[in-house]
């Protein structure tokens, strides 16, 4: 089982996600927000193609709403992602920037979230994930 403190009183749960290389050597690590109303979890596009992703051949293009706009997206499927402690292989993600003022990098959203039973506790201050 993972778990991870946050604050309560924040406005978003901010958390690392370690994303995996096509080597299996390389990885990054991103600032993400735990997003339980994303289908998707996403990663800036810069860290995909430092990764190795080949961004010129996704897997899916999709339109990708956002607060203001609906923009192009690409989906590609990762060799790993690590989050709260616990890792998914082999799993898609959203290739999307954030603007260049926004506190996190991605959003890890329920394509991850889902291989768990997620608990959050607001009165401690703990996220934990545990594997089905």
């Amino acid at each position: 089982m993972g778990y991870i403190s946050f604050n309560p009183t924040d406005e978003l749960m901010v958390l690392r996600l370690t994303v995996g290389g096509l080597n299996r050597n390389s990885f990054r690590n991103v600032i993400v927000a735990l997003d339980t109303g994303a289908s998707d979890t996403s990663i800036p596009t810069k860290v995909a193609s430092d990764l190795g992703y080949d961004l010129s051949n996704p897997k899916h293009l999709v339109r990708l709403t956002t607060g203001s706009s609906t923009v192009p997206a690409k989906i590609i499927t990762v060799r790993k992602l690590t989050a709260i402690g616990e890792t998914v292989e082999n799993i898609d993600v959203l290739c999307h920037d954030l603007p260049e003022e926004s506190t996190i990098d991605g959003v890890l959203g329920l394509n991850f979230l889902r291989h768990f039973d997620l608990n959050i506790s607001f009165s401690t201050g703990i996220i934990e994930l545990q594997p089905y």
